[in-house]
């Protein structure tokens, strides 16, 4: 029995992966469209994209490894709850924001844009398969597994995010614009969120 919670719970946590995966690379995409109607559709603009993701990730994974050797595991369902939270903000505020870039040249608009729309859901999106991968192989205690789980994770993340994508394209865009797309990933990443704060906090009950 308690061989099949603990894998009752591993497959939630990888429910999470799945969630945050296909809302990161999804929300990638969607970021050009974003972009467009303030910044057109250039070269700069799918640079700064892909950089500034980039670039948060990085830093997320490399922040994680922190949290991870301390334990604090809250740090998972905080960043998810951030990340959906601040999907619904950039909505909210685009038009506000973006507007901004008219007095500006291509290069820094460009710039400008991808700081306010990707860096911190990238970010926060970013620390979920690192703290997950941790925190698998903390409760399995034994670290033969930790490359079994690094591989399952990311490759999960990767085949979600290819998923999400063309799901989103090919039929949340066109049905529902992209406004409304973006707000499905938000309430993904919230559930996503809410899994994670139920499994800990199961787990230390």
């Amino acid at each position: 029995m308690f061989i099949f919670v603990r894998m009752s719970k591993k497959y939630l946590f990888l429910l999470v992966v799945f969630l945050e995966g296909g809302a990161l690379l999804s929300y990638e995409i969607m970021a050009a469209k974003l972009y467009t109607p303030h910044v057109g559709a250039t070269l700069y603009v799918w640079t700064s994209i892909l950089t500034l993701t980039l670039i948060s990730l990085a830093i997320a994974y490399r922040v994680s490894q922190f949290w991870s050797e301390k334990k604090i595991w809250k740090v998972l369902p905080i960043s998810l709850l951030i990340a959906g939270l601040y999907l619904f903000i950039v909505l909210l505020t685009k038009e506000t924001v973006l507007p901004l870039t008219y007095t500006m040249g291509i290069k820094a608009a460009s710039i400008f844009t991808g700081i306010f729309i990707l860096t911190i859901p990238a970010f926060c999106m970013g620390l979920t398969s690192p703290l997950v991968t941790a925190l698998l192989t903390s409760k399995e205690k034994n670290d033969v597994n930790a490359g079994k789980n690094a591989g399952l994770v990311y490759g999960l993340g990767t085949l979600s995010g290819i998923i999400f994508t063309l799901i989103s394209l090919f039929v949340l865009l066109p049905a529902w614009g992209v406004s409304a797309s973006i707000a499905v990933l938000a309430c993904f990443l919230l559930l996503a969120a809410g899994i994670s704060f139920w499994l800990l906090k199961s787990t230390h009950d």
